[in-house]
């Protein structure tokens, strides 16, 4: 009786073990990185975020994106990925439209942000990032891999493809798209020259360290104003760069 006890006890705890230890992947499963989601995965991914003129100035921006563009982009495996997609009309007209967002004028601005300006010339005296770009351009096995590139049968293919009237078809029939008929009349939309000019003027399109120099105090929707504990008439006109409160308690107020 008690070796039959024994052993139902000992197959009940097994059994448990096996039921948590399925269970616990998918309940202790960890949170995806968010700094490498922000990378692309693939070279369909690469060829997409580069013709995003919204998104792609972030490998400008940081030297470790930098990298890992120039590693996939000196890949034929991207060669060949781009030249498939250059055969679609989509890629064009998405291109176009980011290019004509007025989010494209902040993918760039940043790159005249202070910080960008340090990393980069960090990254450029620092030997580790010379190194690993030229082991980039220099891997013996890439070159190999661009030698093999004309036998690959994908190769072939997109010269075939090249020869098929559908292609042209395509993009014959690209200007009837409606993506086409709104990019053309973008520019007929005054909201669209009001959302460029606001993005100029907007401190955050040019980086945080911009954002935080061009932040105004009393400035409507950037810091608050340094607070005093008397209140006097505004004497000066609403420039925020002409407001004595951006100056502290340096600049004495005449009360009135």
């Amino acid at each position: 009786m008690n070796a039959s006890h024994t052993l139902l006890t000992i197959a009940l705890m097994t059994s448990s073990v096996s039921s948590l230890a399925a269970d616990m992947p998918v309940n202790s499963a960890p949170a995806p990185n968010v700094q490498a989601s922000a990378v692309p995965a693939n070279t369909a991914e690469w060829v997409n975020y580069l013709s995003d003129f919204t998104r792609n100035g972030d490998m400008l921006a940081d030297p470790k994106k930098f990298i890992a563009a120039l590693a996939t982009v000196s890949e034929p495996e991207f060669l060949l990925a781009a030249s498939k997609a250059m055969m679609e009309p989509n890629l064009y007209l998405q291109s176009t439209a980011t290019l004509m967002d007025p989010r494209a004028y902040s993918n760039f601005a940043k790159a005249m942000d202070p910080v960008v300006l340090a990393a980069w010339s960090q990254a450029l005296m620092d030997p580790q990032f010379i190194s690993a770009a030229q082991t980039v351009m220099t891997d013996p096995n890439k070159l190999m891999r661009w030698a093999m590139a004309p036998m690959d049968p994908r190769a072939l293919a997109l010269l075939l493809n090249a020869l098929n009237p559908n292609v042209y078809l395509k993009f014959a029939t690209a200007a009837q798209d409606p993506r086409t008929l709104n990019m053309a009349s973008a520019p007929l939309n005054p909201n669209w020259y009001g959302a460029w000019m606001g993005n100029m003027a907007n401190p955050q399109a040019y980086g945080p360290t911009m954002n935080n120099l061009m932040k105004a105090p009393g400035y409507p929707g950037q810091m608050q104003a340094v607070p005093y504990p008397q209140a006097y008439p505004q004497m000066y006109p609403a420039v925020p760069m002409l407001d004595p409160r951006m100056f502290g308690a340096m600049v004495p107020v005449p009360m009135r």
